[in-house]
């Protein structure tokens, strides 16, 4: 009887062999293919941030250009070198013409490809619609980015799903020669079954946490070599998706000339904090602050000199506010701190100590500046003394701005009712 069951046996245990042999190697295929599959993914929407960066840049440059077109008091020799530099631009931008994204056979996409003669002007009904086009392409390139980024984050989901459903087949075909041979890993397998189980109904919303949580669950003191390269696999694929979600999220807060936070995330976090200053009692101030006649400097010395103005002012608001506080880009020449939990004399005695530094600071081209030097002006305003809600929080700080201009430029002034000079001392 036992000599008829043998084979049966022996049949059955090479079976199970054969099968958990092939479910380890679909497992080391698959997460082999995913991950070469998702960094194709990764290099995709990276390559849509950076033609969204050059698309950005190459319009506001024709922007800048048709606006100073359009002023009916342009020298002719004046508008001749801004058509000069327009061919410079299109020179500059050129690869993006060369990019399959641009829609052929528009106005932007001849200008951009050399079709349109290098010695002929342009119009500025032509770069009005030309600045059309870029904004299409902006808006298409920003959709693929959110769409890479969902669809990231959806691989991975589905993913963990067929890591899951693989490593509970391994669990239940290999059980027999789990016990009999490899006790060691019985009681991990059997863990792992019921702890994705879990993972799968309830997915972390963290990627971080699903690389712990998969670490943690595959963790056994004397791990199989097969179990130790799924482990790595899936906690390395979540920590570098979770590396290139930290750069979008940056992308999306932050102000690409500055790296301050946009006026999105100023936003927000204005909102929020004078609501938890209501809860709270707690006051709440706001800094508006502005280079003093930068546009002269910008018109005399270019953007791009401009630019550099505007990126070390960034870093010095940075490097004088508190870790708690918000320094952003309001727009234009214009920046924003917001102070939480932070009365009027404080955010004063921040907003001096600020704009002394920026006044001793050497920029390039600053004594042909008034006053042979780049200054700012500050408007301060605090809630709940001033304001009732955000908005209005804004604009009294920025009331308290144009006083500080009107009042000779290079001030911090603070928002009075009725607004009087409260200039710092």
């Amino acid at each position: 009887m036992n000599k008829e069951q043998e084979p049966d046996g022996q049949a059955t245990f090479r079976l199970t062999i054969i099968t958990g042999v092939a479910a380890l190697l679909l497992a080391i295929a698959g997460t082999g293919w995913f991950g070469q599959y998702q960094s194709a993914q990764l290099r995709m929407v990276t390559d849509d941030q950076a033609l969204y960066m050059k698309l950005v840049e190459c319009r506001s440059a024709i922007t800048t250009i048709n606006e100073q077109l359009q002023d009916k008091r342009i020298a002719a020799g004046r508008s001749q070198q801004l058509q000069a530099r327009l061919r410079f631009e299109r020179v500059r931008f050129a690869e993006i013409g060369r990019s399959g994204d641009i829609r052929q056979g528009s106005a932007v996409a001849g200008w951009l490809q050399g079709k349109t003669p290098a010695s002929g002007s342009l119009s500025v009904e032509e770069l009005q619609i030309m600045i059309l086009d870029m904004d299409e392409m902006i808006s298409r390139t920003t959709g693929r980015i959110s769409k890479g980024s969902a669809s990231i984050i959806t691989n991975l989901h589905m993913y963990l799903v067929f890591m899951i459903v693989l490593l509970a087949i391994i669990v239940v075909t290999e059980s027999r020669l789990l016990v009999s041979n490899y006790r060691h890993s019985l009681l991990p397998l059997h863990l792992l079954a019921h702890r994705l189980t879990q993972l799968n109904k309830n997915i972390p919303e963290s990627v971080h946490d699903t690389a712990e949580a998969a670490r943690n669950i595959l963790t056994d003191p004397d791990p199989s070599p097969e179990i130790r390269y799924v482990t790595e696999s899936v906690a390395g694929l979540c920590r570098d998706i979770e590396e290139k979600n930290k750069k979008l999220d940056e992308i999306y807060i932050r102000d690409e000339k500055t790296s301050l936070y946009n006026y999105r995330h100023f936003k927000e976090h204005l909102i929020i904090d004078v609501e938890r200053a209501k809860r709270f009692g707690t006051d709440i101030s706001l800094a508006m602050i502005d280079i003093d006649h930068f546009k002269r400097y910008n018109d005399r010395f270019g953007h791009i000199a401009g630019d550099r103005v505007l990126s070390r002012m960034a870093e010095i608001i940075k490097q004088e506010c508190r870790i708690t506080d918000i320094p952003s880009r309001f727009g234009g020449e214009e920046f924003a701190v917001l102070f939480p939990n932070t009365d009027r004399n404080v955010a004063m005695e921040i907003s001096e100590r600020l704009r002394q530094v920026i006044s001793a600071e050497p920029f390039e081209h600053e004594h042909n500046q008034p006053g042979g030097q780049l200054t700012v002006s500050i408007g301060v305003a605090t809630w709940p003394d001033d304001a009732g809600d955000w908005y209005s929080l804004i604009n009294n700080a920025d009331h308290a701005l144009y006083e500080a201009k009107a009042g000779g430029r290079n001030k911090v002034v603070a928002y009075c009712v009725p607004l009087k000079a409260c200039e710092s001392e």
